[in-house]
């Protein structure tokens, strides 16, 4: 018995997902910067630093229709500043069989206080 025996015969595996329109996620767009959050004033003056992990739904147009915290940093304001400035921000729309359609995205926000007279 020969275990590749038709082998050859498969289908490229990748075949059914282009035929049945698979979903290439959302991205960022070539053209665009999102802006950075602010820092807030109040956690700039205690020295709080992290990163904060996003889930984001992007929607069909580009939007950001819902982000909210995946990974806290481990400051509220910081938190609240990335899911604020990510509310405002742009992508590439996820695309199926061609057409724009809503989908997530995964992102980090890092807040970093740059030099000495940041702290």
């Amino acid at each position: 018995m020969r275990l590749d025996a038709g082998l050859g015969a498969l289908p490229d595996p990748s075949f059914g997902a282009r035929a049945m329109g698979a979903v290439v996620p959302p991205g960022t767009d070539a053209g665009q910067r999102n802006a950075p959050p602010d820092y807030p004033p109040e956690s700039r003056r205690r020295g709080e630093e992290g990163v904060v992990r996003l889930a984001l739904r992007v929607g069909s147009d580009g939007s950001v229709e819902a982000a909210e915290v995946a990974v806290s940093s481990g400051h509220p304001r910081l938190d609240q500043a990335a899911v604020e400035a990510a509310r405002r921000w742009r992508f590439r729309p996820a695309m199926q069989g061609g057409l724009p359609v809503a989908g997530t995205l995964s992102t980090a926000v890092q807040f970093r206080l740059t030099d000495a007279r940041d702290r």
